[in-house]
């Protein structure tokens, strides 16, 4: 049975792949950056609890400000730099990304955060 082998973690995952929009503006910023497609890692963000992707879709309409200013951070740390006017349309003109409201641990003992 599943359950003995893996446990559910009560969050939800949010997946972000960068797309063209964003990797122009990483370049745009950065005069001199060789950037290669795979040098833009996916990143995954831990949501709370949803029990379906509407409901992820809500939380993420209204939180998607973090996630791009996360995103943003990770290139550039000049806050002055960054798109000063960020939506959620130009969120989803920057990235892809894919809900998952059922996360399971497949490792024993406890979860670290660093």
């Amino acid at each position: 049975m599943l359950d003995d082998y893996f446990a559910h973690l009560k969050r939800s995952a949010i997946v972000l792949q960068p797309k063209q929009p964003f990797k122009d503006w990483v370049v745009a910023v950065s005069p001199g950056l060789d950037l290669k497609d795979d040098d833009m890692e996916t990143n995954v963000y831990l949501a709370p609890a949803y029990g379906s992707k509407a409901e992820m879709e809500k939380w993420l309409k209204k939180n998607f400000s973090e996630l791009f200013e996360e995103e943003l951070f990770g290139w550039i740390i000049d806050e002055t730099m960054w798109p000063k006017k960020r939506t959620f349309k130009m969120f989803c003109d920057w990235f892809d990304y894919s809900l998952h409201p059922i996360i399971l641990d497949t490792q024993k003992g406890w979860i670290e955060k660093t």
